[in-house]
């Protein structure tokens, strides 16, 4: 009996020292929501957690953002090589199966409607005609016939050249050229268009594998790589206010639940509140044991 009057202070110290620590670390967390008696909130709720979540949120964001997952972080990130490989090879292969077995013109309707697509082969067809016809008429046809008609004759030789020179050529020739130049601005010009118009006909029935082939993907590549270069040169201060970490992380934290956030901070911690926990019953412990030394 006289060693459990000795221990009864000690002991009952503990229990105040473990019981006082584990109700703090439980309103560090509890209550989850104010508590209100006659309409007055009670002192000490919500738990320090749930009601300082917004500052939490802020101070984690901001901790995550400037000095775990900042600035230089992202940038060493996105310039690595293993990122820049798999958007490399990401896009390269994206190309790949758009266009196996697939014709030059099914993979353009792919990018547009067949509206815009007719609209805009229309145009080529139109553009292209005319800019052959330009090429045609800016020639001297007179000249041309006239030169080579000459040269022509000259290597015959004979008796007909010696009838035939360069003028009565060039005598002949312009009428020739006037008449080319008329059948042009009239009836040449739907022959050419009609030539164009079939020539792109051919190019959009060719497969894609033919004009990619295996030895151009590694251009392909070559070129995703030098663009991918130029766009984080350009743009990667643009690119890493996009990410905003800071915020992302900031609205995850006040998005959660308080009883989440609760099992999160305990799944990081769980040992050393514990720990705290134990802490009091052994001071408590302790300051009993004092207690009877000098009492």
């Amino acid at each position: 009996m006289e060693i459990l009057r000795i221990l009864a202070g000690p002991l009952i110290g503990a229990v105040i020292g473990y019981c006082t620590n584990y109700i703090a670390v439980k309103m560090l967390f509890r209550p989850y929501h104010p508590v209100k008696i006659f309409g007055k909130k009670l002192p000490f709720t919500p738990g320090i957690i749930p009601k300082r979540q917004p500052d939490l949120a802020k101070a984690v964001g901001k901790a995550v953002g400037d000095n775990l997952f900042g600035e230089n972080e992202i940038r060493g990130i996105l310039q690595s090589d293993g990122v820049k490989s798999a958007v490399i090879d990401g896009i390269t292969e994206s190309i790949e199966r758009a266009v196996d077995g697939a014709t030059v013109k099914d993979t353009l309707m792919k990018l547009t409607t067949e509206e815009s697509y007719e609209s805009k082969r229309e145009a080529i067809v139109e553009y292209a005609s005319v800019r052959v016809i330009e090429g045609i008429k800016s020639l001297d046809i007179a000249d041309i016939i006239t030169r080579q008609g000459t040269a022509a004759v000259q290597q015959m030789g004979g008796m007909l050249a010696m009838f035939v020179n360069e003028s009565m050529i060039s005598s002949l020739a312009e009428p020739i050229a006037d008449k080319f130049a008329d059948y042009i601005e009239g009836e040449g010009y739907f022959k050419v268009y009609n030539a164009v118009d079939c020539e792109i006909g051919n190019v959009e029935g060719w497969n894609m594998d033919r004009i990619i082939g295996e030895h151009r993907i590694e251009k392909i590549r070559t070129g995703i790589s030098g663009l991918y270069d130029k766009m984080l040169g350009d743009k990667i201060a643009e690119i890493i206010n996009a990410f905003d970490v800071c915020g992302i992380v900031e609205e995850k934290i006040k998005a959660m639940d308080v009883k989440e956030l609760e099992e999160l901070i305990m799944s990081v911690m769980k040992h050393e509140l514990g720990m705290i926990v134990n802490l009091g019953a052994l001071i408590g412990f302790i300051l009993g044991l004092i207690n009877l030394i000098v009492l």
